[in-house]
């Protein structure tokens, strides 16, 4: 069974397995960040070198909105369920211990979840499959897990695509867990594409890869500006010279981590469950700012010292 998700100028037809088929949307006019008419939700992480620093309050952080500073009127920490999507490149190139070690670091994930936490799972190779569908059942997540195999190319781009637009139909915390072992070989979708699609998107993105990162091969660049480069008309045009992981982490506030060899991945999935547990969300509604268009973000500490991680912006 399949499910096309439509939006302009391609269709990415993502495959379920055993299951009954999701309800897809394309991700214009959907995106979840506003928590009420106006209200924004900005979702960051704060550290001292790699210690989470924990215990900040409102007044702990300076928020601008396109240069304007505003009001935080709430943060929570833990009291948010999350809503953890899987997506793991299970191409040719995972075949065998890897791909073990994948399986086991996945269900070492699982375990940290909480009964309130919903997640999903799809893998890809040359194309993306949806293993098992939102939901808090960690049986079928189990059995999700264990069913994957390898063989194929690496779509990378189209399924980065569908895990952004694959939301959670209940409230939640939007992390999207990607592992990829190489760069995109059989995809659609253009890595500036996703790139557009990810600054639409509430989810913040870590990504785990098996290579040390290094500078991308000649020809290999990120362009933010893409066919819908129209609609967010103060969005910045700078080039991104850094692969594709690295800068879809980037734009949404979250990390790039290089496990480096698959018997790490186990504590490097661990650790990112940890640490997005960790981070804070702040809610605001934007004044003295223009209602349309791209928002530039700025976050910040104020007294103390500590690194700030947070999307670049946001489109109302």
């Amino acid at each position: 069974m399949t499910q096309s998700v439509k939006p302009p100028a391609f269709v990415i037809v993502l495959t379920v397995v055993g299951l009954g088929a999701p309800a897809l949307s394309p991700v214009e006019g959907q995106s979840r960040f506003r928590v009420g008419v106006d209200a924004v939700r900005v979702d960051v992480l704060v550290t001292d070198g790699n210690r989470p620093i924990a215990g900040l309050r409102a007044e702990d952080f300076e928020l601008r909105d396109n240069g304007v500073v505003q009001t935080i009127e709430a943060i929570v920490v833990e009291d948010v369920p999350l809503s953890v999507l899987f997506a793991f490149d299970t191409s040719a190139s995972v075949k065998g211990a890897p791909l073990t070690h994948l399986q086991q670091a996945a269900s070492a994930a699982v375990e940290l979840l909480l009964p309130v936490d919903r997640a999903a799972l799809m893998d890809f190779s040359g194309s993306v499959r949806l293993r098992a569908p939102w939901g808090s059942d960690r049986a079928t997540l189990a059995s999700a897990i264990a069913a994957t195999d390898a063989s194929g190319g690496t779509a990378l781009h189209d399924a980065a695509y569908a895990a952004l637009t694959y939301k959670d139909d209940q409230p939640g915390r939007a992390l999207v867990l990607l592992f990829s072992d190489g760069d995109d070989t059989t995809g659609w979708l253009s890595g500036q594409t996703v790139i557009d699609i990810a600054r639409r998107s509430d989810a913040v993105v870590y990504a785990v890869g098996l290579r040390p990162i290094r500078p991308a091969t000649p020809g290999y660049r990120v362009d933010f500006r893409s066919g819908t480069q129209p609609e967010v008309p103060n969005a910045p045009e700078t080039t991104l010279k850094e692969r594709f992981l690295n800068a879809l982490a980037e734009e949404t506030g979250g990390k790039y981590l290089d496990a480096e060899r698959s018997e790490r991945l186990r504590e490097t999935f661990v650790q990112i469950v940890n640490e997005f547990r960790s981070r804070y969300l702040l809610t605001y509604t934007p004044r003295g700012v223009d209602t349309g268009g791209w928002h530039v973000l700025d976050v910040r500490l104020k007294g103390r010292k500590g690194k700030v991680q947070a999307r670049r912006g946001y489109l109302r």
